[in-house]
């Protein structure tokens, strides 16, 4: 009989922003990081620490503590601290594809800047479902494998004859895209907190561990089994590579291993079932064992769904493909980021759905307004030095020259019809009007 091996990978799931304002949530992101970074340096054995698929915890720490930088990038790229893919943690529905695709982007820009060097997993561990087309964007960026914790039906060996669309015997499946990409599918079907708090007390570790180890093999497809030693906001268990010498002790029969993502992969890969059970499209199942994705969202607090969808639009259909025009490239992307970046602080789950506290909502309302006026004065004048490279120059001295961008790419023959405001000037020479269209 296969051994069995316990992979326990601690994490800290970090909602920015939630039942607390993103500053007070800081407060303790500086506590654990420090933590974090004391305990890389004086246990060895403490292998390694997930930072919850975002790199944006890193830009909130280090504005903190720009002294750690050098510290930081040190364990990212000896493996033991692990970024990325995403920029932030976002709602997979709520917000645009545009948003998802920067989202991606810019988290494997920071993975890259960092240096590490281990290949990445597409991570949604709290997502309130995810769209069908995510396994085509993760293959497309060269990830192979995505693990989430809703929108799918574990249902255990032999519990269920027929499977829906959204089930799979097992917590490791395929998922497949519309277009036929396919990535590695693992379903955190015990929670990414069935690790959490691990005792060290023997009689305590017995008792947690019978349980604990039953549940994950009730769903797992081969002898590697998960536990993610974290929850929301968890501190770092200082004390868990003491916890694993216990369970060693307890439990011969089982290989206790503090482990990551790319060890548990590489294991699993090894002893898959031949044939597993394949997803198709958008994880939206409201069975997930207890963690059922979140209905409602879409309509709760809806100024601010609203607020987005200017946003992404003013970005997506008119700053964008102005940097087509300007001269200044960099000038270009450098603001276009950092309004996506600004925009995507707004996307976490429980900030775009709506259900965190009201002081979340206000800061979001801020941020809304920041993108707007931001991106509508750099859109202005960029159009500006856009017009004056045009040949404006008419017969009549009294013509004044009326420049129109139309952004979205395409021909049209739609009749423009804008109201200005002017005055008289020799010095008037062209009127430039912006003509977006969605």
């Amino acid at each position: 009989m296969m051994k069995k091996t316990a992979h326990i990978i601690s994490h800290s799931h970090w909602d920015r922003e939630w039942y607390m304002p993103f500053e007070c949530h800081r407060y303790y992101l500086i506590q654990l990081m420090d933590d974090l970074l004391e305990l890389f340096a004086t246990d060895p054995n403490f292998r390694s620490f997930h930072m919850d698929g975002q790199t944006i915890m890193l830009e909130d720490y280090l504005n903190i503590r720009p002294e750690k930088e050098a510290e930081v990038r040190k364990y990212i790229q000896d493996g033991r601290l692990v970024i990325g893919p995403w920029y932030i943690l976002q709602d997979a529905f709520l917000t645009s594809a545009e948003a998802n695709v920067r989202n991606l982007l810019y988290g494997i820009k920071d993975t890259e800047t960092f240096g590490q060097k281990r290949e990445q997993i597409g991570y949604f561990p709290d997502t309130f479902g995810i769209y069908g087309q995510a396994p085509q964007l993760l293959a497309q960026a060269g990830i192979r494998a995505a693990v989430f914790g809703r929108g799918v039906t574990p249902t255990g060996f032999n519990n269920q004859v027929q499977h829906d669309d959204y089930s799979s015997p097992f917590s490791e499946l395929i998922w497949e895209a519309p277009d036929g990409s396919q990535v590695l599918g693992i379903l955190l079907a015990n929670w990414y907190s069935n690790g959490n708090e691990i005792p060290t007390d023997e009689d305590e570790a017995q008792t947690f561990w019978v349980k604990k180890l039953r549940d994950a093999e009730r769903f797992a497809s081969t002898s590697q089994l998960l536990f993610m030693n974290g929850c929301d906001h968890q501190p770092v268990q200082k004390d868990v590579t003491q916890a694993i010498k216990v369970a060693e002790t307890l439990f011969p029969d089982v290989a206790f291993k503090h482990s990551n993502f790319h060890d548990y992969l590489t294991q699993i890969k090894e002893e898959l079932p031949k044939e597993l059970q394949k997803i198709t499209g958008e994880l939206r199942n409201q069975k997930t064992d207890g963690w059922s994705t979140l209905v409602n969202t879409a309509s709760a607090r809806i100024y601010l769904k609203q607020a987005n969808d200017r946003c992404q639009t003013l970005l997506t259909n008119v700053l964008e493909p102005m940097g087509l025009l300007v001269e200044n490239k960099s000038l270009h992307r450098d603001f276009s980021e950092y309004y996506w970046k600004l925009l995507m602080e707004n996307h976490p789950h429980d900030s775009i759905c709506g259900c965190s506290i009201d002081a979340v909502h206000r800061e979001m309302k801020t941020r809304f307004e920041k993108v707007e006026a931001g991106a509508t004065t750099f859109i202005a004048e960029q159009g500006k030095e856009i017009a004056t490279q045009i040949n404006t120059l008419h017969d009549s001295e009294e013509a004044i020259p009326l420049v129109v961008l139309k952004t979205n790419g395409t021909s049209g023959k739609r009749v423009v019809r804008h109201k200005v405001a002017m005055k008289k000037s020799t010095l008037t020479r062209w009127i430039f009007v912006i003509f977006p269209i969605a």
